[in-house]
This record gives structure tokens, sequence and C-alpha cells, in this order.
């Protein structure tokens, strides 16, 4: 099913040249399972379907901790900006999600020290965040 029948949701018309229209018209006739980075990505930073993006985003940082649209490790930095009481419901998978990043994770998987330790400090935070609910 489409996210628009599953959710109800109407087709806009795109203004001409308006990119988030054009893409938010895309995204409602997709499959959930077509859901890709950059949409999760956009999803977040636009406060669209957050609850479906949310989900989404923890089961591809399972496989993925490091992915991001522009960046590694965007999608865990967009999912640390979410206001605290949509992702109340999240806390276990993501508790888990972040421990394993924690534990696993290695300085060869970036270019720099720099991004490591910045990567690092993110998931810490992250923690905090969740286990002070």
């Amino acid at each position: 099913m489409k996210i628009k029948e599953i959710y109800l949701l109407q087709q806009e018309a795109a203004q001409e040249g308006y990119a988030l229209d054009e893409w938010y018209n895309s995204l409602i006739n997709k499959d959930i399972s077509e859901l890709n980075t950059v949409d999760l990505c956009r999803m977040i930073r636009q406060n669209i379907l957050i609850e479906l993006a949310i989900e989404k985003a923890i089961d591809v940082l399972k496989t993925n901790p490091l992915v991001g649209d522009v960046y590694d490790g965007q999608l865990l930095e967009l999912l640390y900006s979410v206001d605290e009481e949509k992702i109340r419901e999240y806390i276990e998978p993501l508790n888990e999600i972040l421990l394993n990043i924690k534990q696993n994770l290695e300085i060869g998987d970036f270019i720099c020290q720099e991004d490591y330790h910045e990567y690092l400090d993110l998931v810490e935070k992250f923690l905090t965040k969740i286990n002070s609910f």
C-alpha cells in the first residue's frame, strides 16, 4: 500500500519548481519499503510523518549507524534533534542501537579522528537524552 492510502493523505498540487512539494507528492506515492535515506532525513527535518520516519530510521540505523543523506551520521544526528515527546516510545530500540554503536564503532570507519569523536559525543548525548525520560 502507498503511504497516502495508509495515512489517508491527499496529493497536493505542487507549485512549479517547488522541490518540497514535488518531493512530498513523490513520498506519499511510495510504499513504506521504498523510503530511502534522503526521504527519512527530509521527513525528520520537515516533521512530516515523523512517527513513520522514526520507525524507519531505527530500522536503517540497526544495519548502518553511519548512514546519512549528505554526510556520515546525519540520520542519527537528525533523530537526536526530534522532540523528546515523539521519541519517548522508542527508548528501548534507540538505547539498543546507541549501545551497539558505542561498543562496535571503530575509528577506521571515519575519515579523521575529529569525525569519530564528534560522532561518539553525539551517541553519548543521545544516550543521556533518552535515559533522562
